[in-house]
């Protein structure tokens, strides 16, 4: 991509990808106040890149980029976020119609005649009141799949078990959120060899998801195979499950009520991005929260303390359960604040102004929660992995500068569902294994700016039981 700095005429270009666009910028420390001249850069593209992450340079709470030729305006003060998540004069769907038709081959036409009805389908079957059945199934699938890695340490005597610990928390997440919301074996779970030729094309997949939006295929043939393979896989599935729909709306799996409100022929298309939003998010947030709880001593004693004595007393876990580990999830929800999407956008489609500027017709208007949660004022010591600054927050509220999960008429339909199987996850895994990071944690890649930010480094772990 090319990057050019704008305000009203354009600067200079910078060849940019990723997250390192917003670091570029230097947005961390951005300052509420006037916008200022541009910056003109010094030296190289990469000599900008590199020197952003040691020096502050404040563009304002709103500023305008041209990227690959489309203008992006950023809104970077919390205060503003109401305009970007509340306003009528920007739009959700046209700002990603193009991309979901490129990534899963769902035409204009059906993605503006089924989208909201997908939403507000999959959005009232994981509502809060809807979740204590996927409890307690969760429950007993995570179990199930950690217990067998715990057989694997008994059988060596005890011994320690070496792993990748992100391999590990996707092989045993994948098959049990894929059987809970697809229906159990529907998909390939219960065979290894299946399971592992899903998970290969399935990573492709995801690993080159946003670049599919904008790229030609010619430049992601391996992508474009893994696609294939996930939609044929997707024909087969929703044929089956189209023939075997229960008349009983409350016995039917996530997938058979989509595909009971989708009345076209991309249902495998839309299945597939319902896979995708189903595992590409929340399992991520569940290895770093694991990563981060094991760095640090002080958090790691307390949440085993927590865990392990609530466990030990309750083999059934329950709404009722999870609320007694709180502080399990304020370390979820410090590792979603921490790993956030780098970028949310809208299409404006009624200019308005923001700050005293215009923001005109065709723009795409941009949010970060990447930085907005790196905003020293709203998150004091932003870089550091502080659970208890979420003690205070009631339980299904966020501050309004917290936007992990979006906002407005398309917030995340699933984040009450995803919250519950991180918090089920990860007090398992502390109550079963003790855990250690050969390496540390490992960095988050620049790389992406769709979706929860994925680690350079492979994160090799020693487990042995708990004691």
């Amino acid at each position: 991509m090319r990057l050019c700095y704008q305000q009203e005429v354009l600067i200079k270009e910078v060849p940019i990808t990723g997250i390192t666009l917003l670091n570029s910028l230097g947005l961390r420390g951005w300052q509420v106040g006037q916008l200022p001249q541009a910056p003109r850069l010094k030296g190289t593209a990469i000599d900008s890149m590199s020197s952003s992450a040691s020096k502050t340079r404040s563009l304002g709470p709103v500023y305008t980029l041209k990227v690959a030729g489309e203008r992006m305006t950023f809104l970077t003060d919390a205060k503003d976020f109401h305009n970007f998540f509340q306003s009528t004069d920007v739009d959700f769907q046209k700002a990603v119609q193009s991309s979901v038709q490129k990534i899963a081959s769902v035409t204009e036409e059906a993605f503006f005649k089924n989208h909201t009805k997908i939403h507000d389908t999959v959005k009232g079957r994981l509502s809060f009141h809807k979740l204590p059945p996927f409890c307690e199934t969760l429950h007993s699938k995570f179990k199930e799949h950690l217990v067998g890695i715990k057989n694997q340490i008994t059988i060596k005597n005890g011994c320690e078990f070496e792993a990748e610990l992100n391999d590990l928390v996707r092989s045993t997440m994948y098959k049990s959120i894929m059987d809970n919301l697809f229906g159990d074996g529907v998909l390939p779970t219960h065979d290894e060899a299946a399971f592992k030729e899903f998970e290969k094309n399935f990573l492709i997949f995801d690993e080159q998801f946003e670049y599919a939006a904008r790229l030609p295929k010619i430049f992601l043939r391996e992508w474009t195979k893994s696609k294939n393979w996930l939609l044929q896989m997707f024909t087969r599935v929703t044929k089956q499950c189209m023939q075997t729909i229960p008349a009983d709306v409350e016995s039917r799996s996530l997938l058979q009520t989509l595909l009971a409100v989708i009345d076209d022929d991309f249902s495998p298309n839309w299945s597939m991005m319902m896979l995708w939003a189903s595992l590409a998010n929340a399992i991520p947030i569940t290895f770093w929260t694991l990563c981060m709880i094991y760095q640090h001593q002080r958090v790691l004693e307390k949440v085993q303390s927590e865990v392990r004595q609530v466990l030990k007393e309750n083999e059934k876990c329950d709404e009722s359960t999870l609320a007694l580990m709180p502080y399990t999830r304020q370390c979820i929800l410090e590792a979603i604040r921490l790993r956030s999407p780098g970028i949310f956008t809208r299409r404006v489609i009624k200019e308005f102004r923001v700050k005293g500027y215009n923001i005109p017709v065709g723009d795409l208007l941009m949010v970060s929660p990447f930085w907005a949660h790196r905003n020293s004022q709203q998150f004091p010591d932003p870089e550091e992995f502080k659970p208890e600054r979420w003690e205070n927050i009631e339980k299904n509220s966020f501050p309004e500068s917290f936007i992990a999960f979006g906002g407005g008429r398309y917030q995340c339909p699933g984040r009450w569902f995803a919250l519950l199987e991180m918090h089920i996850y990860v007090s398992l895994f502390v109550s079963l294994f003790d855990c250690k990071l050969l390496n540390g944690v490992p960095d988050l890649c620049e790389l992406h700016l769709v979706g929860t930010q994925q680690p350079v480094q492979k994160c090799p772990v020693v487990l042995s039981l708990a004691k």
